[in-house]
Order: structure tokens, then C-alpha cells, then sequence
């Protein structure tokens, strides 16, 4: 009995063993991550291509500690030979693109007209070398073999005609910033259609209205046209530049002219409302101003500065031709030298000293050329200067009055008591006074030059 339980418990204990050894622990499944069972067949890793088969049969009494367990080896086979992967990666499958779409032709070779002239005008603005010959206006072999030219060194498709990729190109590398277009308005409108007419009457015969329309437009086209600059159809930078440069006139009255110029014109500007200050003389920031609400106001290029066209217009407003300056001559200038159509034909003639009660001057003209004009002063009423045709009787370097006790600096008298001369009674009163029938001469430079370049004899003309 006892032998038979001490058999029974060592058939127990290895029974007990061989479960430890033979069983396979619970683990995981190599894709889902979910453990795998004991007792499940599993397939190892396939990288060293060795397969592994387990059974496991296990046969246990009920109600007796004996248990039969018949435990099958586990049999690998594993081929000694080496196994090798080859992993071969797919070739890219190259494909070529299809070639562009053909490009509408914009200009056609054999055409002519303001197209064409476009393209040889912007193809020179380019590279000068793209276009060496006159703007003719005619599609030719040689304007495509430039086009050619163009196209090659602008990486474009080489068709030898201008299509619509070759002009977005040409058009592009050309273009300048847009200063004006069509809808605009304003007074710089009003700038671009009074310099249009100072240029030509015909490119804007309309008011200068300030409006940007189609006509404008068309006036702005044409005008390219005529100067071989891009036909854009709007007002861009290289056409305003072409513009200004025809429409520029010289400076007169500069910010660093003298005072008495720049009096001479804040007196104009305030005869026409545009200087309510005082007569300073001095050019400033204020003046400038209101020298371009002038030119707006009177439709004349809106250069800011008084050139030749302001001046003028400016003149033209301010002084009536035949009558006294009043304006150049409160501002301290001398009066300007007339031409000798504006003489009286007696003065044409010989050496006259021309006195022009109209314009109170005196000029004095050697055969037909006036030389220089001074400010003249006449006799006051019941004693005016005698009006006609004389001749200088006598000269005096000094001389004193004999009815007023005056003295008359370099006179020359040609009527009687009567003589031109200087009077420091003009000089300090101006037209406040009167003379006594004499010419009085207020500037004593040019009457003391006068003197000594009058003969006794030469001519002397007093009229109205």
C-alpha cells in the first residue's frame, strides 16, 4: 500500500514537470497585440523561414492524483540553408508632357498698320538691337526674324510670329506705372488735356473739362502714335514724361529772382485775386501756390514755376499793350523796350527820342532799333508837354530853371523852355507830381547815358 502511493505520488510529480515544461506560455499575437492562448498553434516569424508545430495532449484521472500525460515533441525543422530576401522597388513610369497649346497670333507677319508699329516700337524699347530701323509700321521678314529673336532669348516657344504669349511678354517688359485713365478727373486731367494742346490744337479742341473720357482716351492713343511710344491707350509714365518735355517752357521769375521781379508778380496775381498779402518780394512756398491755381484757373500747364507760357498768359491778363505798366512800374522795374511796330512810324526813322504820353516812356531808337525805354513824366494841366515832331536845340550837363529855380541835370531841350531831362522830384514822388511841361527822367543812369549818346539835332517825337 504504502509502495503504491509513493509510485502514485512520483507519477504525480512528473506529470507536474512535464506540464511545466511542455506547456507554452500565453503571448501575445504578433499583429493584433491580443495574447494568444496555450495549446494555440502559432506561426513564427517568417524572416528566417522556420515553421514550428507544438501539440500538447494531456489525459488527467478524475478523483486519483494519477495523471498520463503523453507529451509529442516539438519537431523544427529549419533548412540549414540561408534564406535571402530580395526586395524590388518598382521603376517610376516617366511621362513626358504634353506640348503647350498653340497661342492665338495677335499680329500676323504681312500686316501693317499702328499694330505693327507698336511692336517695332516696343521690341526697341526692349533692346535697342531688337529694332534698329525706322518705325514703319510694316510686318516684314526682318521684323520677324526680331521677333524670332525676341522669342528665343525670352525662353518662349519660337514661332516667329507674334502670338498672344509673345505680346503679354513684349507688353510687360514695356509697360510703365499708369498715371491717368479713362474715369479719372481732376485738375490733373485738366494738365493732360491743355499740354495735349499746346502741342497740337487737334489732339483736344474741346474745353479743358477735367474729365478722363473715351475721347480723351483716343486723343492719348493718338498722340503715342505720333511719338512712337508704346500705345498703352493710358496716360503711363513714359507718355506723361514725353508730354511734359514738349510742353516745357523756360523759367522767368525762378524762387531765387530778384525782389523786385517777384513784387512784379504778387502785383499781377493780385490784379487777377490770387495774392490778398502784402508785395513782400520774396518767393515762397505761398506764391508757388498760388502761381499753379493760376495756371488751373486759366488753363496753362501745371508746371508750379512761372515759365514763359505763365508769364504770358499772366502779362496778357494784367496789361492792356498801348497803355502805362503800372504793375512793373510800382514794382520798381524799368519799363520793358517796346518793338518798333508799337512806335509811331515817326520814330521809325533816324535817331528819336520817341516820348509815348500813353505808355509814359521814352525810347530812344537809332535807325529803326529801339535801343532802351525809360519811366517819362509830363507837364501837369494848363502846362502839358508840347505834342509834334522837334529837334534837340541845346544840351546842358547842369542846369538850373531860370522861371522855378530848379535844377535840370542833363538836359536837352527841343521845345522852347521844354527839354528832357532828370528830376529828383520824379524819382522821390513818382506820378504823385507833375513836371512843368518838361520830359522828367526819374532813372539818373540811363538819362545820364541818354545825354551824352544825344546829338545836338537828332529827332524828338512827343505824342499820344
Amino acid at each position: 500500500m504504502d509502495r503504491n502511493r509513493t509510485a502514485g505520488s512520483v507519477a504525480a510529480a512528473l506529470a507536474i514537470v512535464a506540464l511545466a515544461v511542455t506547456a507554452p506560455a500565453a503571448r501575445a499575437d504578433d499583429l493584433t497585440g491580443t495574447p494568444t492562448p496555450p495549446g494555440t498553434s502559432t506561426t513564427a516569424s517568417g524572416a528566417a523561414g522556420t515553421t514550428s508545430t507544438e501539440t500538447t495532449t494531456s489525459s488527467t484521472t478524475t478523483g486519483t492524483t494519477t495523471s498520463t500525460t503523453a507529451t509529442t515533441a516539438t519537431t523544427a525543422t529549419t533548412s540549414p540553408s540561408t534564406t535571402t530576401s530580395t526586395t524590388t522597388t518598382p521603376s517610376p513610369t516617366t511621362t513626358t508632357p504634353p506640348p503647350p497649346a498653340p497661342s492665338p497670333v495677335v499680329i500676323p507677319e504681312g500686316s501693317s498698320g499702328c499694330k505693327v508699329k507698336d511692336l517695332q516700337v516696343r521690341l526697341r524699347l526692349v533692346k535697342a538691337s531688337y529694332w534698329t530701323y525706322a518705325v514703319s509700321g510694316v510686318y516684314g521678314w526682318t521684323l520677324g526674324q526680331r521677333v524670332l529673336t525676341f522669342q528665343t532669348d525670352q525662353g518662349l516657344p519660337t514661332t516667329g510670329v507674334v502670338d498672344q504669349r509673345t505680346w503679354n511678354r513684349l507688353v510687360a517688359l514695356t509697360a510703365t506705372p499708369t498715371r491717368l485713365k479713362e474715369g479719372a478727373s481732376g485738375n490733373a486731367v485738366k494738365d493732360l488735356q491743355v499740354r495735349l494742346r499746346v502741342v497740337k490744337a487737334s489732339y483736344w479742341s474741346y474745353a479743358v473739362s477735367g474729365y478722363y473720357g473715351w475721347t480723351l482716351g483716343q486723343r492719348v492713343l493718338a498722340f503715342q502714335r505720333d511719338q512712337n511710344l508704346p500705345q498703352s491707350g493710358v496716360l503711363d509714365q513714359r507718355t506723361w514724361s514725353r508730354l511734359v518735355s514738349l510742353t516745357a517752357s523756360p523759367t522767368v521769375i525762378s524762387t531765387s529772382a530778384p525782389a523786385a521781379n517777384v513784387r512784379e508778380l504778387q502785383r499781377r496775381l493780385g490784379a487777377r485775386g490770387l495774392w490778398p498779402y502784402a508785395y513782400s518780394g520774396t518767393y515762397g512756398w505761398t506764391l508757388g501756390q498760388k502761381v499753379l491755381a493760376f495756371q488751373r484757373t486759366y488753363d496753362v500747364p501745371q508746371s508750379g514755376v512761372v515759365d514763359t507760357r505763365t508769364w504770358a498768359r499772366l502779362r496778357a491778363l494784367t496789361y492792356v499793350p498801348g497803355t502805362f505798366d503800372k504793375h512793373r512800374y510800382y514794382a520798381g522795374l524799368r519799363p520793358l523796350v517796346p518793338t518798333l511796330s508799337s512806335l509811331d512810324k515817326r520814330c521809325r526813322t533816324g535817331r528819336v527820342m520817341c516820348v509815348d504820353k500813353a505808355t509814359r516812356t521814352l525810347t530812344w531808337v537809332v535807325d529803326g532799333k529801339p535801343q532802351t525805354a525809360m519811366w517819362a513824366r509830363f507837364g501837369r494841366p494848363g502846362h502839358e508837354t508840347r505834342e509834334g515832331t522837334f529837334s534837340v536845340s541845346r544840351k546842358y550837363e547842369y542846369v538850373i530853371s531860370n522861371l522855378y529855380f530848379t535844377p535840370m541835370p542833363y538836359s536837352m531841350f527841343f521845345s522852347g523852355g521844354q527839354a528832357v531831362h532828370y528830376s529828383s522830384n520824379f524819382a522821390r514822388l513818382g506820378y504823385a507830381s507833375a513836371s512843368h511841361g518838361c520830359v522828367n527822367i526819374a532813372d539818373y543812369a540811363q538819362v545820364k547815358a541818354l545825354f551824352f549818346k544825344v546829338r545836338i539835332g537828332d529827332k524828338v517825337v512827343v505824342y499820344h
